[in-house]
């Protein structure tokens, strides 16, 4: 049988684990909307550097993920971040572990 002072002593700490908790997910929920809120093109230019021709153009091509409401650009924070993480270059070291694995499994067959 538990002693009731150390049954206390569990419900404070749950208690305070999950006033923590409920901060970090408010504390996410306010980061999560200012990122969902939509961006105009010059905050595009400003985050990933191109000139707006270029973003303009990149847009006519259907290359750069963007939302057109009632003839104006829309761009996602989130969507632009991923869209350039499309873009990662492999490093010499993860071109040998490719090249490996592909040569490993090939002598497999």
């Amino acid at each position: 049988m538990i002693p009731f002072e150390q049954t206390q002593q569990d419900v404070a700490e749950v208690k305070k684990e999950l006033k923590e908790l409920k901060a970090l997910l408010q504390s996410n929920a306010k980061q999560q909307s200012q990122t969902d809120d939509p961006l105009t093109i010059d905050e595009i230019v400003k985050l990933t550097g191109y000139t707006k021709p270029t973003i303009y153009g990149y847009c006519q091509k259907n290359e750069i993920p963007h939302h057109k409401k009632n003839g104006r650009l829309f761009f996602f924070k989130t969507e632009i971040i991923d869209w350039i993480k499309e873009g990662k270059q492999k490093t010499v070291k993860e071109l040998q572990v490719s090249v490996d694995t592909f040569l490993s499994n090939k002598n497999k067959r």
